[in-house]
């Protein structure tokens, strides 16, 4: 079994993955568990890692902190990713931030995959809930509730959620009832939306 945390917030990221490894453990308590670094691994450790399991409990629950970082490594560990998949024990991967194309061969076997990103990054990205804003001017219900949930998943402050729905909602009246974005006060490009 293969459980991905990853994103550019780290100390999030790795919150989240302890908490996976510690409740994995009080479910499990005869089971043994370990970190893995990138150092220890070689095909031969990876062998052992995904056949091997305990003496009293059937399952193993290895913590991978970010192992995926090195090159020579990574190249390993997803030529073996199906094996870790497949595996009776557990592997948690603790990973900053990752490309799509490891992202790709990692979601066709992962049970689960988290992100946690930063707010900045957030922000680079072109951030901010405009996308909620789209999703109700174009009355797309499914896409808009879609939205709210991933903001809100990801740790948004419902305030601002409110807030940019507020705006698009109070931009709609005005456009309905006026005939021109000067006579409006709105920005022609959000008065043309």
């Amino acid at each position: 079994m293969l459980y991905v945390i990853y994103g550019t917030d780290i100390e999030k990221a790795r919150e989240k993955s302890h908490a996976l490894f510690n409740a994995l453990k009080e479910k499990k308590p005869d089971a043994s568990a370990g970190t893995i670094t990138m150092e220890e691994i070689t095909l031969e450790r990876l062998d052992e890692l995904t056949q091997t399991q305990g003496l009293f409990e059937n399952k193993q629950i290895l913590f991978m902190d970010r192992t995926l970082e090195n090159k020579d490594v990574r190249e390993v560990m997803l030529e073996r990713i199906e094996a870790i998949a497949e595996s009776p024990n557990i592997f948690i991967f603790f990973e900053g931030k990752l490309t799509k194309e490891v992202l790709k061969k990692l979601e066709k076997r992962a049970e689960k995959i988290t992100e946690y990103e930063s707010k900045e990054e957030k922000k680079k990205e072109g951030g901010g809930f405009f996308h909620l804003a789209d999703a109700l001017g174009s009355r797309d219900k499914k896409g808009l509730w879609v939205g709210i949930r991933e903001a809100l998943d990801g740790d948004a402050v419902s305030e601002e959620i409110h807030g940019i729905l507020f705006w698009q909602m109070k931009s709609l009246a005005l456009a309905e009832k006026t005939s021109s974005a000067t006579e409006a006060g709105l920005n022609p490009f959000v008065y043309g939306k």
